[in-house]
Parts: C-alpha cells; sequence; structure tokens
C-alpha cells in the first residue's frame, strides 16, 4: 500500500453512507476488535450489500465472519506505528526505507488506509459450530 503508485491514485468520496453490520442478520460479527463506539462494526452500505450476497452465495454450514471494517485514523496510525515499532525492534539494522517498504506490507499508512474510509474489511469464514479459521490482530 505504501507503493507510490498506490499513493498516486486519487481517492473520491462517493459520499455512501456507512452501514452497522450489527443491525444485519445474514453476517457474524466477531467482538475481538470491537471498540468502544463501535466503529469496527460498520461498512460503506455497498460493501455490506455485496458481504450479504457472497453470504448468500456460501455452502450451507459455513458462514462469513466479519473481524473488522471501519477504522479510525487514529486507530489506523497506532496499528502502523505499532507494527512498525516492532519491526525496528526485530530487525534495528533496517534503514528507513526498508522499515517502510516492509511496515506497509502488513498495515497501510493511515494517509491511504482503506479501513478508514470504511472500504476495506477483515474476515474469515467460519463453520455451523463457530470454529473459524486462524486469525491474528493486525
Amino acid at each position: 500500500m505504501g507503493d507510490d503508485r498506490v499513493r498516486a491514485i486519487q481517492v473520491l468520496e462517493n459520499a455512501e453512507g456507512l452501514v452497522d453490520l450489527r443491525s444485519l442478520d445474514a453476517l457474524g460479527l466477531d467482538s475481538r476488535k470491537a471498540d468502544p463506539a463501535g466503529s469496527y462494526a460498520h461498512l460503506r452500505a455497498g460493501v455490506a450489500r455485496r458481504l450479504e450476497h457472497a453470504q448468500a452465495a456460501l455452502p450451507v454450514g459455513l458462514e462469513l465472519l466479519v473481524i473488522e471494517g471501519f477504522r479510525p485514523l487514529e486507530l489506523q496510525g497506532r496499528y502502523f506505528d505499532e507494527y512498525a515499532d516492532n519491526l525496528r525492534q526485530r530487525h534495528p539494522d533496517l534503514n528507513a526505507s526498508e522499515l517502510a517498504r516492509l511496515v506497509t506490507r502488513y498495515v497501510s499508512p493511515p494517509d491511504i488506509a482503506p479501513h478508514s474510509t470504511g472500504a476495506a474489511i477483515d474476515l474469515t469464514l467460519r463453520n455451523r459450530n463457530g470454529a473459524s479459521s486462524t486469525w491474528a490482530p493486525a
């Protein structure tokens, strides 16, 4: 995400509102990334519709489990900084450019992060018994 070609893409606001996924019965919502404001449960309306469509197309016994949607800029910045600090401690020999490249392979820079627009989502699949794939927080 930190590639200059990605940064050069102009982002235009489309005025599409956010939907609170807690009001939709069709999608499972994980609370591990819940924040006091409930931001994690919000997505752009079009993204939410597409997820409902995808859920309906899944085989019986499987469902989508939403981990996190909208992420306020402050939280995105914290994720970015924490991951950078972690890499810096593990690899003190990295120069600033190498560190930035590695960080942005896993966490989007706050100024271009799609989570901060409500247009990105972390999700997994789970079975009817609630077992989901392995997930690790960002």
